[in-house]
């Protein structure tokens, strides 16, 4: 009987110490898998983030390119030229959409002096990745050679 005890015993005694010792890595390994899957963030959570981040500064998303042109509207024996500023925006954002982008037109001379300016809004929604045409009528001062623009602002929808 003492040959049975001793080696059950033994084996009682070596199988609690394995179970705790078991019991233990396991916790620890659980913990650093937590630890690890919690260190990345749901591809909602990342598509807001963006998204909110791209609004924030929508303007800076946005690429133009414009040119004026002088059409006759006039009748067949009257002419009448009105000019109209037309041109593309682009919205290179990923996520964000913008709308009512506003622009300014400077008019320069042949010497390159700024002799008027004009203040333009697009009221239209830029999907990401999406260009839009507009056609606006301006009034364009005399002695105008050259133009600038530039986007000053824009909404985020």
């Amino acid at each position: 009987m003492k040959k049975i005890i001793t080696p059950l015993f033994v084996g009682i005694v070596l199988g609690a110490i394995g179970f705790y010792a078991g019991q233990q890595i396991g916790y620890e390994n659980g913990k650093k898998r937590a630890e690890f899957t919690h260190r990345f963030r749901d591809i909602e959570e990342i598509k807001t983030e963006l998204k909110e981040r791209e609004s924030e500064s929508i303007s800076t998303y946005l690429n133009g390119k414009a040119g004026i042109r002088n059409v006759d509207e006039g009748s067949l024996f009257k002419i009448k030229y009105v000019q109209y500023f037309s041109g593309s925006i682009t919205n290179s954002a990923v996520l964000a959409i913008a709308k009512d982008v506003k622009l300014n037109v400077d008019y320069y001379s042949k010497t390159n002096t700024k002799i008027g300016s004009q203040e333009i809004t697009i009221y239209e929604f830029i999907k990401p990745g999406q260009t839009v045409t507009f056609k606006e009528r301006i009034n364009v001062p005399e002695n105008v050679e050259d133009f600038k623009f530039q986007i000053i602002e824009a909404k985020s929808e």
